[in-house]
């Protein structure tokens, strides 16, 4: 402020100076000093009607005798109103009218260019050529004028507005700069000046003037609101800027890694998610929803959109190609079960166990929803430590359903057809985030069953974690760990995940005979696993005919403890049993040996979870 004014509020979002008696006292100075933001703020929705002022159009809604009606103003006056029986599109259209009056007034509109025209049937104000708006005939009805009448009217009230010099800006009261980018505000119009700018704070904006461009160009720095003013001669105006951050970095294409050439359903979706989560860059505390997806040639596209919190939308389409050729998880060294409780009662943690980098381990899941509402049961990757963690992750799951030995059965059925091939794909987490891979819906008494091959390459306080939680909870994008850096508590429940076992039988002989699930596994901390559930049994079954005759060799799986279903790979053919009741059983493979020959085959078999325990592998001969 220069000495020797007054600075009184006259209206609109600028101050007007008039001649005083002298500068303004200290404690006067030390007034308007406090006053600072709050002040300029709470003057922006004020309009100034004098010379040497600034010009904003603006709109309004309302109604009048019934009808819906929008007006615009022009220098603190209504000097358009648009009126219907339909308030639908009305305020939309005194918006566009708007914006053409500020494109005008930018370039210098003068009265002398209004003009009254008739392009066809229709009367139309323009300005400098260019249509304003047209005198529609239900506003002329209502206003009791012909079309041409009502746009001559709105010429004369325009005119008015436009007889004393003026300046405008576009934005004129508040924009919007996201960080670390610029925007500028356009200014223009009769009155031929050039005006001065100031940030009120240099740190959330800076504020430069580009003369040759006429427009005013705000940098971004820290996320805040702050005022910018605007002065020409005797008036100064605070424009309100404030400064965020994108919710997300919007690309136009992402990478999903796969394991193979292909990659089947639901781990496609789970996999182009991950990597569009991880292409855009969320900000922490942003949400991230997808709206659709749709499968291409290669791959898929995302439409996704962020926003929440104080963030800036944005949304959009990224396109995903699944790149192959990434190697298969290893053979697991440890099973980390999720069944303790099996029934789940209520949301939280069911099992958490930290994954060792590189080291593969099987995870195995089977849960009853006795809640008595409906839950959702979500498998989590959660990376406590300070960089992105990476892993290779494959499933197969099944449910929900109230049948268990049906849900066990499918989930194992199909994981050995999915994941012990190689199915999977690269899971990348950053830094105190949790990327949740399943969210599978519970309604009372349903059962949900799976089993996945995990292993981390990058990365350090890295965890697999199963839990329960409500519907309405599910998490957009990637979640913040709240206790980044500190140790989780883990469940006790990591077992061997592989036993390697020896079945003989020589023609002749007795049968061969191998339990499997009779007895539990333990692990370090004592914890018995009853049934070896989701154990990988490796048996080496060697068969010889000793004898002078052809002979037919069978291997055979029993059930022993009641009803049961299970799955075997026998080299590298995989069978599945029927519903077996205790005491059935059913034939696996049959091998013909001519005399002297004998025969080595690799049965591999997985106690399947919802099935009763034990099972009895079984081989036996007869002669031809």
């Amino acid at each position: 402020m220069s000495a020797g004014r007054n600075w009184t509020r006259t209206t609109d979002t600028h101050y007007r100076s008039s001649p005083g008696a002298g500068a303004s006292s200290p404690r006067r100075r030390g007034t308007c000093v406090r006053l600072g933001v709050a002040l300029l703020l709470a003057l922006l929705c004020a309009t100034v009607a004098s010379a040497d002022r600034l010009l904003a159009f603006s709109t309004s809604t309302g109604s009048l005798a019934g009808a819906a009606t929008a007006e615009i103003h022009a220098d603190g006056i209504v000097f358009m109103r648009l009126r219907s029986t339909s308030a639908s599109g009305l305020a939309a259209k005194a918006e566009v009218v708007a914006a053409r009056l500020t494109a005008l007034a930018l370039d210098g509109l003068a009265p002398g260019q209004l003009a009254v025209t008739k392009q066809g049937e229709e009367w139309s104000l323009t300005g400098a050529g260019q249509l304003i708006a047209t005198g529609d005939s239900e506003t002329a009805t209502a206003t009791g004028l012909t079309p041409q009448a009502l746009c001559e009217s709105w010429r004369a009230r325009l005119v008015d507005v436009l007889r004393e010099p003026y300046l405008t800006l576009d934005p004129f009261r508040s924009i919007l700069v996201p960080v670390g980018e610029r925007r500028s505000v356009r200014y223009g119009g009769t009155l031929k000046v050039t005006p001065r700018v100031e940030s009120m704070s240099g740190a959330i904006v800076s504020a430069t003037l580009d003369a040759a461009e006429r427009s005013i160009v705000l940098q971004g720095g820290t996320m805040g609101t702050t005022v910018v003013t605007i002065s020409f001669g005797v008036v100064t105006h605070a424009l309100k800027v404030e400064v965020k951050r994108w919710a997300a970095r919007l690309v136009k294409r992402a990478t999903a890694r796969v394991i193979g050439a292909s990659l089947g359903e639901p781990m496609a979706g789970v996999a182009a998610l991950n990597s569009v989560l991880d292409a855009i860059q969320a900000e922490p505390g942003a949400s991230v929803r997808v709206e659709r997806r749709l499968a291409t040639a290669g791959g898929c596209t995302v439409s996704l959109r962020a926003g929440g919190g104080d963030f800036i939308p944005v949304a959009g389409d990224v396109a995903v190609r699944f790149a192959g050729g990434l190697a298969p998880v290893p053979l697991p060294q440890s099973l980390l079960m999720s069944n303790y409780p099996e029934r789940v009662t209520g949301i939280g943690a069911l099992m958490r166990q930290e994954l060792a980098r590189g080291a593969p381990a099987r995870l195995m899941w089977h849960h009853k929803n006795y809640a008595g509402r409906p839950l959702v049961l979500a498998v989590r990757l959660v990376n406590t430590g300070p960089s992105e963690a990476r892993l290779r992750v494959g499933w197969a799951d099944a449910g929900p359903n109230p049948d268990e030995i049906f849900v066990g059965f499918n989930a194992m059925a199909r994981y050995w057809d999915t994941v012990m091939p190689g199915a999977g794909f690269e899971a990348r987490v950053p830094a105190a985030s949790v990327f949740e891979v399943i969210s599978a819906p519970m309604s009372p008494l349903d059962v949900l069953s799976g089993l996945m091959d995990l292993v981390t390459d990058e990365g350090s306080g890295v965890y697999v974690e199963v839990a329960a939680r409500e519907p309405a909870d599910r998490p957009d994008g990637f979640a913040h760990v709240r206790t980044a850096g500190d140790p989780l508590a883990v469940t006790p429940y990591a077992f061997p995940a592989s036993i390697d076992e020896e079945l003989t039988y020589e023609l002749g002989g007795r049968y061969g005979y191998l339990s499997i699930g009779r007895e539990g596994v333990v692990n370090e901390q004592g914890i018995a696993l009853d049934g070896s559930y989701g154990v990988l049994h490796r048996v080496r079954v060697t068969m010889s005919n000793p004898g002078e005759r052809p002979a037919r060799m069978e291997i055979a799986l029993r059930a022993g403890g009641g009803v049961a279903r299970a799955v075997a790979r026998i080299d590298s053919a995989t069978a599945h049993t029927t519903l077996l009741h205790a005491t059935q059983e059913q034939v696996l493979a049959r091998y013909e040996l001519e005399p002297g020959v004998s025969r080595i085959v690799t049965v591999q078999l997985m106690p399947t979870a919802g099935s009763n325990l034990p099972l009895t592998l079984a081989v036996r001969g007869f002669p031809r």
